[in-house]
């Protein structure tokens, strides 16, 4: 069965020019930024069947397969079930029948305003691996375990997710790095383009990620994109490229809030909360 369902997979990426698993699971889960997204989230899972044409919004209330109906059914609710987040996120509207009918007419409303969907971002809860701010996003990777063994060469990610991760990866190398030589951007820019500090981040980038060049070369201001290779070669040739104040950089860039041993402390695997799922 592996090897069927290997080939099979290959010859359909083949023709249909396509990546990623074939075979998977009916459920997309998410992490959710709570204040940022979770109202969005849950508008979005309530609407599930309008979308799937099992049902108009006007007939969600009698539509048992959704978190919806135990909305509207308090009594009816499992322990491990809060819904009542989707009132608060649409106008702090209390968990009373009352509150039900204005959540009932909210959603008509959102239903109908295709603008208001997109504001919401409904376009992408069904993919991507979280929902949230870039900060957010940057947290997550170093407390829910999203890398094997804690190593940036195996995440757990395919895709635009992991082009997104990288991404992510690379900003917070170059974070450390401004932190470890004393600098920020802004003097990036200001100062010349093989400024010996820029350099050392620069190696650092490049021996611990798949950065390419023209990313590196545009966060630090180096100019063209080879020019990163021809200062970090040269840099690495040199018989005294461990001075002091490189051994201090290097010292400092290693302790900035030690995020290779803190992800490789942390290997497990994530998981969404039952509010975060899609339906």
């Amino acid at each position: 069965m592996k090897w069927l369902l290997g080939t099979f997979a290959n010859r359909y990426h083949r023709f249909r020019k396509v990546n990623g698993k074939l075979f998977q699971g009916r459920f997309k889960s998410l992490i959710v930024e709570e204040d940022a997204y979770l109202g969005s989230l849950l508008h979005y899972v309530h609407l599930n069947p309008v979308r799937a044409g099992i049902c108009d919004v006007a007939g969600l209330g009698g539509y048992r397969w959704s978190s919806y109906w135990y909305l509207r059914h308090p009594k009816s609710r499992p322990g491990f079930l809060d819904p009542t987040g989707a009132l608060w996120h649409a106008g702090k509207l209390a968990d009373t029948p009352a509150g039900h009918r204005g959540y009932a007419s909210y959603l008509h409303w959102l239903a109908a305003d295709a603008g208001a969907q997109k504001e919401m971002a409904f376009e992408k809860m069904c993919r991507g691996w979280a929902l949230g701010s870039r900060e957010f996003k940057k947290e997550l990777l170093k407390s829910e375990g999203l890398l094997k063994d804690g190593d940036f060469e195996a995440l757990r990610m395919e895709g635009r997710d992991l082009v997104e991760v990288n991404k992510l990866l690379w900003e917070e190398l170059l974070e450390r790095g401004f932190r470890a030589a004393g600098q920020t951007e802004a003097r990036a820019r200001a100062q010349k383009k093989s400024e010996q500090w820029k350099i050392w981040i620069a190696a650092e980038i490049k021996r611990r990620t798949n950065a390419p060049n023209a990313w590196i070369a545009q966060r630090l201001h180096m100019g063209v994109p080879h020019a990163v290779t021809i200062h970090v070669r040269a840099f690495e040739s040199e018989q005294n490229k461990q001075s002091e104040a490189h051994e201090k950089f290097i010292e400092r860039f290693d302790s900035a809030e030690k995020l290779l041993t803190l992800l490789s402390q942390v290997n497990q695997p994530f998981a969404a909360s039952p509010t975060s799922m899609i339906r």
